[in-house]
């Protein structure tokens, strides 16, 4: 087995719109490994779903196109693969649980039926096996009198019960990566715990490793071991969870950590924001996406597009702050201060 298990490399994805080419995704390279958690983060619009779908080949049609790169998943190339041979991996040796449950489960449906669907798409077992194994599947994700569950509809289901049941279907058949696309927007905080810890504990008991796509900090801080900060369809930084809330290196990340609202904030204190707006993605900017609204930006970043740059060992951001470039602008800055 590789010692890799999923391998974006210089991911490109477009779409055709009436205005133009939209350049969703831009260039995006990250690794996640065996029994891994790996947050993106980002704001909306930044790429980050578009990445999730398109490794699960869910993008097609002719208005969308995969511009170049690679997704290697335990070594072979997935957007090499057929729809038929993408059938197989797709809930089997890679699951996705969607934003909202209730659009994502037919509510014309049995909860039974649809979890059956799952484990006879991909197993060769009997009805009544599939039945028994449903059963155990959503007692692990704590849904109680699973028996009786499996007979209700979607809409006879709270809302955090109905994403534990999303869960039990992307994990029905033991899949080696789960990827979770904002799990817990929909839901209260306290939920949003609960789904996390599921989550956590499912992953730990089943040694999968997790793709979870977020923009909350806090739900990355809860449960990741690795993070991806994305912003105008390009990555801007990589690095542990530690690396990035304590050891920021790109403008951007330290400007999403400063907007984090703090307990103990007074109601009289203005919360901090990041000043302008992301970039038009019809026609990105030629150098590094954030510069317009970076307070550290130099003539360059307008102009010439960062590579990632490492900071320490898995610790890498595309920043002009981390080259040399930026030291012999500020000894030619200070220089002519004398």
């Amino acid at each position: 087995m590789p010692e890799t298990l999923l391998d974006i490399q210089n991911l490109r994805v477009s779409f055709d719109t009436a205005p133009g080419k939209v350049q969703a995704v831009r260039g995006v390279s990250f690794q996640v490994m065996p029994g891994e958690v790996v947050g993106v983060v980002g704001e909306s619009g930044c790429g980050k779903s578009v990445t999730a779908q398109t490794i699960l080949g869910l993008l097609s049609g002719p208005l969308v196109s995969i511009d170049s790169g690679a997704i290697l998943f335990e070594g072979e190339d997935l957007l090499k693969k057929s729809e038929a041979q993408m059938r197989k991996i797709r809930g089997n040796e890679i699951g996705i649980i969607f934003q909202d449950p209730m659009t994502s489960l037919n509510p014309t449906m049995r909860i039974g039926k649809q979890i059956t669907e799952a484990i006879r798409c991909h197993r060769s077992l009997s009805a009544a096996e599939a039945r028994q194994l449903a059963i155990q599947t959503l007692s692990a994700v704590g849904i109680p009198e699973p028996e009786e569950r499996l007979e209700q509809y979607p809409h006879q289901f709270s809302g955090g019960m109905r994403q534990r049941v999303m869960i039990a279907i992307a994990l029905v058949c033991n899949p080696k990566l789960l990827i979770a696309d904002e799990p817990t927007t929909a839901l209260d905080v306290t939920i949003q715990a609960q789904i996390l810890e599921l989550l956590k504990h499912l992953k730990e008991e089943r040694g999968m490793s997790i793709l979870l796509i977020t923009h909350d900090l806090g739900v990355v801080a809860g449960i990741c071991d690795r993070v991806v900060v994305m912003y105008a369809g390009q990555v801007m930084e990589v690095g542990s969870v530690d690396d990035i809330f304590y050891r920021p290196q790109h403008p951007y990340t330290k400007a999403l950590l400063s907007a984090i609202p703090r307990l103990g904030t007074s109601h009289q204190q203005t919360l901090t924001a990041i000043q302008g707006s992301p970039p038009s993605l019809l026609h990105p900017p030629n150098g590094c996406p954030f510069s317009a609204r970076c307070h550290w930006a130099m003539d360059v970043c307008s102009n010439r597009t960062p590579a990632l740059q490492q900071i320490q060992e898995g610790h890498t951001a595309a920043c002009w702050l981390q080259h040399s470039y930026a030291k012999k602008q500020l000894e030619a800055f200070l220089g002519a201060k004398r």
